[in-house]
């Protein structure tokens, strides 16, 4: 698997993770699939905030490139710099998150992130005083529960970000009613290259907790 996420991560590496050197107007890369869960990787290239140019949270993009694969569903990813989709006021990677969820009847969202944590936490859960799950609560639960079974430390931020209606977890819950969940990955697990074997179990939880989705019971 580790291997197979170091080639996916190349396309998003490239140019020191500018993705291109030519500019393009392609914002972000659709992957289809039949399996009715959205992954979301919007920071999966160096992001262009106000003035500042943020960098990539790396992996993120190859994470969400493989469990589409593994698990059929959907994905949304950027692979050129453009504006922070998180604080783009012009909202085009969020109204492809709105289109896709509309069109292909999606029950779930997770918008996959990396940071640099404090302690040893391998995921951080956010979903913003649990209002971005539009009350399907028992999701965390069940994440939990798989994180146990894989040796996997998960921790639950409830405090929402500034501005935190503008992100995208709080924009597919409050337009499209479905439940929306923001995974940040601790940075210290993603160091795949010094042999770090982490990222295995974290992607298996995530993979088994999306074929766990009930699709007649999720509310939407």
């Amino acid at each position: 698997m580790k291997d197979v996420i170091l080639n996916l991560e190349e396309d998003f590496a490239n140019n020191e993770y500018f993705g291109t050197n030519v500019w393009t107007e392609e914002k972000y890369r659709v992957l289809s699939g039949n399996f009715p869960v959205l992954l979301s990787a919007p920071h999966s290239v160096n992001q262009i905030r106000g003035d500042d140019v943020r960098d990539a949270e790396k992996y993120t993009g190859a994470i969400v490139r493989y469990l589409s694969r593994a698990t059929n569903s959907y994905g949304i990813f950027e692979l050129f710099t453009h504006a922070d989709p998180n604080y783009d006021t012009n909202h085009d990677y969020k109204n492809a998150i709105i289109n896709l969820i509309e069109t292909y009847n999606i029950k779930l969202l997770l918008d996959i992130h990396s940071s640099t944590f404090k302690d040893d936490t391998d995921i951080d859960i956010v979903t913003n005083n649990r209002e971005s799950l539009c009350g399907n609560y028992e999701l965390i639960d069940k994440f939990k529960t798989l994180a146990i079974k894989h040796g996997i430390k998960v921790d639950e931020n409830n405090i929402p970000n500034k501005d935190a209606e503008n992100e995208i977890i709080a924009v597919s819950a409050l337009i499209c009613g479905i439940p929306s969940i923001r995974l940040v990955i601790n940075n210290s697990k993603l160091d795949l290259e010094s042999g770090n074997d982490k990222i295995e179990s974290i992607c298996k939880t995530i993979e088994e907790f999306i074929l766990q989705i009930d699709q007649k019971n999720v509310n939407n």
